[in-house]
Parts: structure tokens; C-alpha cells; sequence
């Protein structure tokens, strides 16, 4: 890679950088659905849950979780 390119490439992480750490851009993504913390568990993914932990009791012992891989 070229000096030149090099020195865009990191102006170009540096201006990215501090538009996505500026307060506007941060409370524009503490609207967004994608970055709001749950507070309760959805109904089908605890029933999603339970379904896991029985097949994996099923399974039992030889699943490959319980062989280390």
C-alpha cells in the first residue's frame, strides 16, 4: 500500500471514528430497536430456550458439546 493511500485510509478511520462517537450519532442509535436493551424475555425465545434444553438433555452425554467440540 502506498504512503499516500495509507494516510487517506487513516484519515478516513479517524473521520469515521468521530462521527460515530458524536452525541447526535449516539442518540440517533439509542433509538434504533437493534441497540435498546430487553428488559423481559420474549415468550417464543424462552419457549425456543426450552426446547434446546430438551433436546440437549435428550441427547445426553455423547452430543458434541459434551465432547469438547
Amino acid at each position: 500500500m502506498s504512503r499516500e493511500k495509507a494516510d487517506s485510509n487513516e484519515i478516513l478511520r479517524q473521520e469515521i471514528r468521530k462521527q460515530l462517537g458524536s452525541a447526535p450519532t449516539r442518540r440517533f442509535a439509542r433509538t434504533l430497536p437493534l441497540f435498546r436493551i430487553e428488559h423481559h424475555m420474549p415468550e417464543r425465545f424462552l419457549t425456543l430456550m426450552a426446547e434446546l434444553d430438551r433436546a440437549e438433555a435428550e441427547a445426553g452425554p455423547t452430543s458434541a458439546a459434551s465432547k469438547g467440540g
